[in-house]
């Protein structure tokens, strides 16, 4: 699986998406970072991931620069032929869906790690960003939505597609952030690089130094507040922003006593360092930072915006105050700083907090599963691990993948996949209706289908295909799905009410999984959870594969004479 992940500037692929590349390596795939250079880009390639400069890539508006980067990942993609291209930031997750459908990639992925608008925006700024948003997620295969709030906003108003926005969330790697790793000595080392005591309070922020970060506010804050509390500020500066943080001030705050550390690596060792953490921006996605603090076991002082009311739960792992307030933040810093237990209390609260939600392994799971998943629906079967399967019943999203599945056996071709998809989600739906996925850690690769008993009811027709059919069989599936009352009555009657298995398919990478037959025991058990006591398959007399299976799992031939096809009739008693 070769994987693309696009992006504005190599630091996000460093700190934001390093372990999806680095998962995407692990299964044995190839991970390509495409972005503006930078001076991340060697430490990316010592790690195995390849990195394309894109030319134009930039983060402020310019269009001949945009028009740049669009003809030029379009000639990248071409070349490169990748599966799977995910984009990230505004930018390059409008541009990149729909350059990756028309070059042709098999999958196309977005995450949105905060959307440029929010509820509290001017009506104007929202409506724009909305209408992109939404005819740029129409060229993705799978949308993934980092908070919560933007997963409710874009699929109440239908700015996505329901059954392709997932809910991903976000983590850090709770292993670094761990403070029981600390020592008492690096914890007084640490200290002394804020120039602290040990009676003195740290409060930490870690952020780009912009004043959307809610800077500006902070350092009003903290004027002339107690000498006790010592404020260190941890980020890189962004002079090219147009909200960057002025010299000057930047200055006369450090003139009033406050630590600049810059951009810092050993931001895991800082932490343990501190005694509560500070984020007073005005707009977030899901910030990382505050997972991190959390992780670290910090007492959080954060805005009540979106994101940030994600990691924060107010009175339990810190506090959250307005937007753009200064007396409030002040309040809270001194309201944690001056009362040890409730800073423990919070402390513990939100490492137990961390560990149930924020595990960056989760996260990177669901990315590779929504990618495997992507590609599965374009009947792409990939063998990533033998680390077994589970088999459940079907959802209505699986009817794609299943219908791949089924043509991929011999049951179609691609030309009929839709109508094969409306056939499956048809039968999922049904009330008298059966189907089962076995499903490995990325999602399904093999399906049984069929229907249950209907214990006296006339039964409407519903025939899928015969099971396994051979590949030189011409068929017209047009004709096939839905055959209203063409059942072999007489069978019936002779055999009382039954279940009647239509079609099993594995993914050809998996042929040796064994999963055919477990998802025919898993049938059979069905059946008899409804009241049924036989069940009936019929099956191609030349497919001795798919029969020989049918029998080790208790399917006994039927010699009967078949009235409509030439197939194999076999039975199973459900006890």
């Amino acid at each position: 699986m070769r994987v693309v992940h696009l992006t504005t500037v190599d630091l996000s692929l460093r700190y934001l998406l390093l372990p999806q590349l680095t998962g995407v390596i692990d299964l044995g795939g190839e991970a390509i970072g495409i972005s503006a250079g930078g001076p991340y880009v060697g430490e990316l390639e010592e790690l195995g991931i390849r990195h394309i400069t894109l030319p134009g890539a930039t983060r402020s508006i310019d269009p001949v620069a945009d028009i740049t980067a669009m003809v030029s990942l379009w000639r990248i993609l071409r070349k490169e032929r990748p599966d799977v291209i995910h984009t990230h930031t505004p930018k390059p997750g409008l541009y990149g869906r729909v350059i990756g459908r028309i070059a042709g990639v098999p999958a196309v992925l977005n995450t949105v790690h905060g959307l440029y608008a929010t509820p509290d925006d001017p009506v104007a700024k929202r409506a724009i960003v909305y209408a992109l948003e939404a005819f740029a997620a129409r060229f993705s295969d799978v949308e993934l939505i980092q908070s919560a709030e933007d997963f409710r906003l874009l699929t109440e108003r239908h700015i996505t597609r329901p059954g392709r926005t997932v809910l991903l969330g976000n983590g850090v790697d709770l292993r670094r952030f761990d403070p029981e790793l600390g020592s008492a000595e690096e914890r007084r080392a640490t200290r002394a690089i804020f120039g602290a005591d040990d009676d003195q309070i740290v409060v930490g922020v870690v952020g780009r130094l912009v004043a959307e970060k809610g800077f500006l506010e902070l350092f009003d804050a903290v004027r002339d507040i107690d000498d006790r509390f010592r404020l260190v500020v941890i980020g890189p500066h962004e002079p090219d922003k147009s909200d960057a943080i002025e010299t000057a001030t930047v200055d006369a705050a450090r003139a009033a006593g406050v630590i600049f550390l810059g951009m810092r690596e050993d931001v895991d060792v800082l932490y343990r360092g501190m005694d509560l953490f500070v984020l007073p921006s005005h707009r977030e996605g899901f910030p990382r930072a505050a997972m991190e603090a959390a992780a670290s076991g910090l007492p959080l002082v954060v805005t009540d915006i979106r994101g940030c009311r994600e990691v924060v739960e107010d009175g339990v792992n810190g506090l959250l105050i307005p937007v753009r307030d200064p007396p409030a933040l002040r309040s809270a810093i001194e309201r944690l700083g001056n009362d040890p237990e409730l800073r423990r209390q919070m402390a513990e609260a939100g490492r137990s907090k961390a560990v149930r939600q924020f595990d960056e392994r989760r996260i990177v799971h669901r990315v590779i599963e929504s990618q495997v998943r992507a590609l599965r629906e374009k009947g792409r079967f990939e063998r990533f691990d033998d680390g077994g399967y589970s088999v459940r019943s079907a959802e209505p999203r699986d009817a794609r993948i299943i219908a791949r599945i089924h043509g991929s056996t011999g049951g179609g071709t691609t030309r009929n996949i839709g109508l094969m998809t409306r056939a499956y989600r048809s039968l999922i739906d049904r009330p008298d209706g059966i189907v089962c996925v076995a499903e490995d850690g990325y999602g399904p690769f093999a399906y049984v289908a069929g229907l249950g008993a209907n214990q006296g009811r006339r039964r409407a027709g519903f025939q899928i295909s015969a099971l396994r059919p051979r590949r030189n069989r011409r068929r017209r599936l047009a004709s096939l799905p839905f055959r209203a009352g063409r059942h072999r009555e007489h069978e019936s009657s002779r055999r009382g009410d039954h279940g009647e298995l239509l079609s099993v398919g594995v993914a050809g990478a998996f042929a040796d999984s064994g999963a055919d037959a477990a998802l025919a025991e898993a049938f059979i058990r069905t059946v008899s959870a409804r009241g049924g006591g036989l069940v009936r398959a019929s099956v191609d007399p030349g497919d001795l594969a798919t029969i020989n299976m049918l029998q080790s799992v208790g399917f006994a031939r039927d010699s009967s004479p078949d009235r409509l096809l030439p197939l194999t009739d076999l039975w199973a008693h459900t006890s």
